[in-house]
């Protein structure tokens, strides 16, 4: 159409335009006459056919479901979508969609491109966080170099801002090394000190983040746990129900499989802890691979048969079950000899875990906008996506998510850590997600 042809001819100049301020500022150059001319393209585009984002919002009502779908229409960007700076052009602007009405962006007034300063470094910290910023890693030999100094007084001069894990002899931050799988760590540091003592001070620093213990009153003991040992459900059964039985369990598949035939006749087994239709041993296998039991009755109907629950039977063998189950709970803590025992064993396995605080104020971000000044928790976000990889980003809605994850891309590719990138967003999100990724990255 002919509007479409017009629409093009006025979007060919911003481009242009837009290219020629990038250009200038990334050569260091003068640049105001650029965003002159850019802002003259722009305000002729706009008196003609209004903000280039404008979007015309319409819905639509399954007469079936009774679903109310939106469609969003950009009719003054649609005939230029094929040019590879379409979306560049559409972040230009700030687009209110509830009025239609949109003003001029950073990149009109200001530098929104800078060529790289070289950094002040004037202390190991300072150093430190250079490295960290270009290689996203701890490298003491790029450290001394930057300081003209040699890794023994870097490693001095940083002290317990990096540490050595013994595990691989790599170099790791505070942050880092302090946290995860504590109790291991600590048990590796103190066998790595019993050869080394340089690493007395991993041990000291790791035994202050250790986490508490918890007591047997916080920690929940049931049939099945894989930290409970098969033996100690046999001791269980033993004293309380008399019986001796054989337990395997597989904990690969955790599976557990109950030999205890003697349950099957006797009172304890099939009247005191069980019942006549299905005995204690075979509820103790229930509980032990979170099974719920039912029982069956099976109806001959001439020659078929079939299956029918038998609701009566099937309730008492629940009931007895969870007779089971709280009685396990009960005589579990009963000893302390075993109590300190599975104590200590679960709090080794389970609270073990230290969660890391990330820490992004090293970022500097080459490449992005100096029009942009991101918050602490979206560095935090970016470092913690560039140092972890996979992350949940639980921030509030505004609370700028497109543009931590666009920094945490373009910080990942810098550092070679991946290649390629997918952002996948909502369909209505498209557009907003270009121009925001955009603007921050505008080159």
């Amino acid at each position: 159409p002919q509007k479409h042809v017009r629409i093009i001819q006025k979007l060919v100049p911003i481009r242009d335009a837009v290219r020629a301020v990038l250009r200038c500022q990334e050569l260091d150059r003068p640049f105001r006459q650029a965003q002159v001319a850019l802002r003259v393209a722009w305000s002729s585009f706009v008196r003609d056919f209004g903000p280039i984002n404008t979007t015309v919002v319409s819905t639509t009502e399954d007469e079936e479901t009774g679903e109310v779908r939106e469609t969003h229409r950009r009719p003054n960007l649609q005939p230029f979508v094929d040019d590879p700076d379409c979306w560049l052009v559409a972040s230009i602007e700030d687009y209110d969609l509830e009025s239609d009405t949109a003003r001029p962006g950073p990149i009109f007034t200001e530098r929104v491109i800078a060529p790289p300063s070289p950094p002040l470094i004037s202390s190991a910290a300072d150093a430190l966080a250079v490295v960290l910023n270009e290689r996203g890693g701890v490298d003491l030999d790029h450290i001394a170099e930057l300081l003209h100094s040699d890794t023994d007084t870097v490693v001095a001069e940083l002290g317990s801002a990096i540490f050595r894990d013994p595990a691989n002899g790599s170099w790791q931050t505070a942050d880092a090394y302090l946290s995860g799988a504590v109790r291991d760590k600590l048990k590796t540091a103190e066998a790595a000190a019993s050869l080394d003592p340089g690493y007395q001070r991993n041990v000291a620093a790791l035994r202050e983040v250790q986490p508490a213990d918890l007591s047997p009153s916080d920690i929940t003991a049931r049939l099945g746990a894989p930290w409970i040992a098969a033996t100690d459900v046999v001791a269980f059964v033993k004293e309380t129900m008399g019986a001796e039985i054989k337990i395997h369990h597989m904990p690969e598949l955790a599976s557990w499989t109950v030999e205890a035939r003697q349950l099957g006749w006797t009172a304890a087994g099939t009247s005191e802890w069980g019942t006549d239709r299905r005995h204690a041993g075979e509820l103790l296998a229930d509980a032990l691979n979170s099974r719920v039991p039912q029982i069956f009755d099976t109806i001959r109907d001439g020659q078929t048969e079939r299956r029918v629950l038998n609701v009566v039977d099937t309730e008492a063998a629940k009931e007895k079950l969870q007779k089971i189950k709280t009685a396990f709970q009960n005589w579990v803590w009963s000893d302390p000899d075993r109590t300190d025992r599975l104590a200590r064993v679960y709090n080794d396995r389970f609270n073990n875990i230290v969660p890391r605080r990330f820490n992004g104020d090293h970022l500097r971000l080459p490449g992005a906008s100096g029009a942009f000044s991101l918050y602490g928790h979206q560095k935090r976000g970016i470092w913690r996506i560039v140092s972890a990889g996979s992350t949940y980003l639980a921030h509030a809605v505004g609370a700028g998510k497109t543009m931590t994850i666009a920094a945490a891309i373009m910080e990942q590719k810098r550092l070679g850590l991946i290649a390629k990138a997918m952002l996948v967003v909502p369909g209505h999100c498209l557009a907003q997600a270009a121009r925001e990724f955009l603007a921050l990255y505008p080159n």
